[in-house]
């Protein structure tokens, strides 16, 4: 897939596909998508923004979920998770993105 084509819906439809196994590898609890895919407004050159919320934290594992997220998605990914997500609202400085991703997360489920 040409990254020009890649839209929300497909990048919904590749995690929900890969949620199983980032469970199973990675202890992915839960993915929203948030960011331009979200919204909709994705250009050729747009990474994939994910929030994760992980059973454990991972170390260095994260960086090997975002290598297998760029691969499955064919597009550079940005990734936080959750946690970091709400400790933002605590910071003036930070509560306005935060507030920002609030208002376009997509949440991922698991494909059926």
């Amino acid at each position: 897939m040409q990254k020009s084509q890649l839209k929300k819906e497909d990048v919904l439809k590749i995690l929900e596909r890969e949620l199983p196994y980032l469970r199973e590898k990675y202890g992915v609890v839960k993915i929203a998508l948030f960011g331009s895919f979200a919204k909709g407004t994705a250009k050729e050159q747009s990474d994939v923004d994910l929030l994760v919320e992980l059973e454990e934290p991972l170390g260095l594992e994260f960086v090997a979920l975002a290598d297998h997220l760029e691969s499955v998605l064919g597009r550079k990914v940005d990734i936080a998770t959750f946690d970091c997500w709400r400790r933002s609202f605590a910071n003036p400085r930070y509560r306005r993105i935060a507030q920002d991703v609030e208002r376009s997360l997509v949440y991922v489920r698991e494909a059926r």
